[in-house]
């Protein structure tokens, strides 16, 4: 099972008890996966569409506690989704479709060609509907990447209007979120961790937000080692450069004039430094008695680099 249907398998058992956060979450699941026909009695009927059982039964449970008993559930192939099961759930009570649509602010008998799709405010009473509302529009068309691969979580809206709804309601709810159309689509996506982590626990993913939090620390420890690694690496060779360069100073000095014409200091930095290529300028220091500063190695290592320019004639 992939993260995102995890994550929705553990949102659809949320227990609801609240009418008004089970009429908010109907309201989300008409706006992102359902869609309204005539049926051949020329009356409405409604339908809603979903990859994931567990979201099935909860708008079928939902449905049957607020309208009516006669909904119809089907479950189909679809071959465009590598065979994985579709659901379908069938609305065909005329009175029922018209009241759901009605309480949910979607159609009216004088709207029936004009869809709602921005929410009326008067359905998010409270932090309980607001949660419900995002959690189903989650639920009916939304997805989530596994954080292993990338955080990306998305909400596919029915159009522009929809989408900039649902974005007004998101921030209403304390996440800042972005939005571009995609074909005949509007998409809502989060791409920080923390943000998505901080969505999946207001929506009620506990045991996700567990498991996503657990691959964020994993990714940051992995990238901070990663990031060590690499400044150690780079680090180690300016090292080796550095010292290689110095090596190639102090030869021509010992080919031309000879390192006993050199002063005591430099003449034995020069010998430390041919015998011990790969030392730092702290250990070289070190080998002196006293011991000498980095920044005193370094200005005599200079020392050595001008007189070497200077038999180069350079």
């Amino acid at each position: 099972m992939s993260f995102s249907a995890s994550a929705k398998d553990e949102l659809s058992k949320i227990i609801v008890s609240d009418l008004s956060v089970m009429t908010a979450e109907i309201a989300a699941f008409l706006r992102m996966c359902g869609t309204i026909r005539f049926q051949s009695s020329m009356e409405l009927g409604l339908h809603f569409s979903t990859e994931n059982a567990s979201v099935a039964r909860r708008l079928v449970t939902f449905i049957k506690r607020l309208y009516t008993e006669e909904v119809e559930l089907m479950a189909t192939k679809n071959r465009q989704l590598k065979k994985r099961n579709q659901y379908q759930i069938h609305l065909k009570d005329p009175y029922s479709v018209l009241t759901l649509l009605s309480d949910s602010n979607f159609m009216s008998l004088e709207n029936v060609f004009s869809p709602n799709y921005v929410l009326n405010p008067q359905l998010i009473r409270n932090q309980e509907t607001l949660a419900g509302y995002i959690r189903a529009s989650f639920l009916g068309s939304g997805s989530i990447t596994n954080p292993d691969r990338a955080y990306h979580l998305e909400f596919i809206c029915s159009n522009e209007e929809h989408g900039k709804d649902l974005m007004y309601w998101l921030k209403k709810a304390g996440f800042d979120s972005k939005g571009i159309p995609r074909k005949d689509d509007f998409i809502i996506y989060m791409k920080e961790g923390e943000s998505i982590s901080d969505l999946l626990a207001y929506m009620g993913a506990s045991q996700s937000v567990l498991h996503f939090e657990s691959v964020r620390v994993m990714k940051d420890v992995r990238n901070g080692v990663n990031r060590l690694v690499n400044c150690e690496t780079a680090n180690l060779a300016k090292t080796i450069e550095a010292s290689m360069r110095q090596i190639e100073d102090i030869t021509i000095i010992k080919e031309t004039i000879g390192l006993s014409a050199l002063e005591e200091d430099l003449q034995k930095i020069a010998e430390y430094r041919m015998e011990n290529p790969e030392a730092s300028l702290l250990e070289i220091g070190e080998s002196f008695s006293p011991p000498m500063s980095k920044s005193g190695v370094n200005r005599r290592l200079k020392k050595l680099r001008d007189q070497a320019d200077r038999l180069r004639g350079e």
